[in-house]
């Protein structure tokens, strides 16, 4: 190849490359984060604050929602609105399992949720039977979108799952695949 096609090849791909740099910077995805309350809730905070800083825009309710407005109620109703485009849910207590049990049964949410479950309750790599376990493993066979962390070995935490599908699902977006 001579060098004249080379430079014409090199000077094409920067150009794609700059034309996605610039499409993911204006393309805006809207991600929701729910969980535990207390040290749950800090956590959630931290990882708003890094999404935040790749240009999504991340909702925690307990933060975002009128205090005075049924959580259940304005979840739900805020959650199926088509400009929501990831709902995060980390079960770590019973009010983030129920929530979970909730939206697992809309059609309108049960797309964009994406849970999160310590590895041993997720239902392939776990050994949990519990009831949750099973119904996560009905969500992954329907949806796919279970994902195990944790805190030490070769599974994720949780904030790097959640900070690389979103980062992945804003360029799939910028570039028209979703």
């Amino acid at each position: 190849m001579s060098e004249e096609k080379i430079r014409k090849a090199q000077k094409i791909i920067k150009t794609f490359r700059d034309t996605l740099e610039e499409k993911v910077k204006d393309t805006s995805i809207i991600v929701v984060l729910l969980g535990a309350s207390g040290k749950g809730l800090r956590k959630r905070r931290k990882i708003r604050a890094r999404l935040e800083e790749e240009g999504v825009i991340a909702i925690i309710p307990e933060d975002d929602f009128p205090a005075k407005e049924a959580p259940s109620v304005a979840e739900e109703a805020i959650f199926a609105e088509e400009d929501v485009d990831l709902v995060y849910v980390d079960v770590e207590s019973w009010g983030s399992a129920t929530e979970f049990a909730q939206f697992h049964e809309k059609k309108t949410t049960a797309h964009k949720l994406r849970v999160l479950t310590r590895r041993e309750y997720h239902p392939l790599y776990g050994d949990s039977q519990s009831y949750l376990t099973d119904l996560y493993l009905s969500h992954l066979a329907v949806y796919g979108h279970v994902y195990a962390y944790s805190e030490e070995g070769c599974f994720l935490p949780p904030e790097e799952i959640i900070l690389k599908l979103s980062r992945r699902y804003k360029k799939l977006k910028a570039l028209g695949k979703i």
